[in-house]
């Protein structure tokens, strides 16, 4: 299990494969409660339902004889359990929250039968946002599938006929490598590290810095194509985003490779297409998820000339565009209702909120 397994504020895991890591961890067991310590105001928890082992930024809380499993759970997502946890946390950029500081909180501890109530109450009351929830998740995976058929048909005409050898028209370059000793609170150098890449847009919410000296070769241009190509996640190798004005002159992380040429703007389609997903995937191993410089360069893609690939941009700009702003609008929905079920959590088990 890793954080990136969780889904921040839900309680709920992200849908399909999870995370394989060959590193030892936290063993856990069905009934535990997993809360991420890092960067703790992300509110991901879960209650195990199945045996497993958690990654290094995990906590694993096993109920005390005379406590309810689920009624811990709900405590570990209230609002005020994530609130001490963010303030006991300790670093700038990556804050952690340990437990020698977590286990000062005092918490509500009820009776045995009042904790199934109140755990009883909330998972009726939650269960029905948690289907509402579940109902924009299908939208929004209906939307992103439409999205990427759309991506998809703008290079079918192509295949076959128009081709080239992705290293042959654009310059992978592997990213910087750096020691935990380089890395800084402020001052340095920002790296781009697989977090940066979301919804194929760059993300600066969670930004690393060092005090590495950066060659030339290793500091970010505009357009630039920033791409995951190595991560304990399968589905995240290969999911990229075209660097802007902002990620100028900073730099990428050893993980990551930046794709470098004149037709960055055709190719950061290509990318996020099932086409490019299907031939890297004929270069993928069963033991390490990556992407090498030489796989890059040996996939082959459509390639037409300048002014199709323009065009092909261009168009995909302005449809996509049109479902990227109701995917949004969806977004903005499951955050005011993640929002309500937190608020409603918290207000019950701190007792705000009679459930008798």
């Amino acid at each position: 299990m890793s954080l990136e397994d969780m889904i921040s504020g839900s309680g709920r895991l992200v849908s399909g494969e999870l995370s394989q890591y060959s590193s030892k961890g936290t063993p856990f067991q069905p009934g535990d409660v997993l809360f991420g310590k890092l960067r703790p105001y992300l509110a991901k928890y879960w209650r195990a339902d199945r045996p497993g082992t958690a990654g290094g930024d995990i906590h694993v809380y096993r109920p005390a004889d005379d406590v309810d499993s689920r009624f811990l759970n709900y405590i570990v997502g209230s609002r005020d359990f994530v609130k001490y946890a963010d303030a006991a946390s300790k670093g700038v950029k990556m804050p952690r929250a340990e437990w020698m500081g977590l286990r000062e909180l005092t918490v509500s501890h009820p009776d045995l039968p009042t904790q199934q109530r109140i755990a009883d109450y909330l998972d009726r009351e939650t269960g029905e946002i948690d289907a509402m929830l579940a109902a924009m998740d299908e939208l929004t995976t209906s939307l992103e599938a439409r999205r990427t058929a759309v991506i998809d048909r703008a290079f079918l005409p192509y295949i076959g006929v128009s081709s080239a050898r992705l290293g042959l028209v654009a310059e992978a370059i592997t990213g910087l490598t750096y020691a935990p000793a380089d890395v800084v609170d402020d001052g340095g150098t920002i790296v781009h590290r697989s977090g940066s890449v979301q919804n194929s847009m760059i993300d600066r919410s969670d930004l690393l810095q060092v005090s590495t000296k950066i060659p030339d070769r290793l500091r970010l241009r505009k357009n630039d194509l920033l791409v995951c190509s190595r991560n304990g996640s399968a589905h995240l190798v290969g999911k990229s985003a075209l660097i802007g004005e902002e990620e100028v002159d900073e730099t990428w992380g050893a993980f990551m490779t930046v794709l470098r040429s004149p037709n960055n703007e055709y190719l950061r389609w290509y990318l996020q297409s099932t086409l490019f997903a299907h031939e890297r995937s004929q270069y993928s191993t069963s033991t390490i998820n990556q992407l090498t410089i030489g796989m890059i360069n040996r996939l082959e893609i459509p390639f037409p000339d300048a002014t199709e690939q323009t065009r092909i941009a261009d168009h995909l700009d302005e449809v996509t565009g049109q479902i990227d702003a109701m995917l949004d609008k969806v977004a903005t929905l499951k955050s005011l209702l993640t929002e309500r079920r937190a608020a409603l959590i918290t207000d019950v088990v701190t007792g705000r909120k009679d459930v008798a």
